[in-house]
């Protein structure tokens, strides 16, 4: 997946979500990709970045993320849509650092993981 641009990769991931049923929501409220399982146990809140992440841009790509966390919330209650846990993902083709409290994947990889 080289030479991706950020609104490719959304919709790359917006599609893999959508090939597993999920009610997908791209670029709405701030929000790069908001995907909901259909039984609602589970929603996907994600940010995607297209290039590796330096310490500084990976710590305001996380503020962006949890910023967005709001919106999200937004966007489902208008949706009448109500998951019962929103697991925060950041998108990247690489990271300076581990995170707390945010799933960090390679596009692969969480192409991947979405498949599986």
């Amino acid at each position: 997946m080289a030479g991706l641009s950020g609104t490719l990769l959304e919709d790359i991931v917006s599609e893999a979500f959508k090939r597993r049923g999920f009610i997908v929501f791209t670029r709405q409220n701030h929000c790069d990709v908001l995907a909901v399982k259909p039984d609602m146990s589970l929603a996907y809140l994600v940010e995607c970045k297209d290039y590796v992440l330096s310490r500084k841009q990976q710590i305001l790509a996380i503020r962006e993320l949890n910023r967005n966390y709001t919106h999200a919330l937004e966007l489902l209650i208008k949706q009448r849509l109500c998951p019962e846990k929103i697991l925060r993902v950041l998108v990247a083709k690489g990271f300076a650092y581990q995170a707390k409290g945010v799933l960090q994947f390679t596009p692969e990889a969480f192409i991947g993981h979405i498949s599986s």
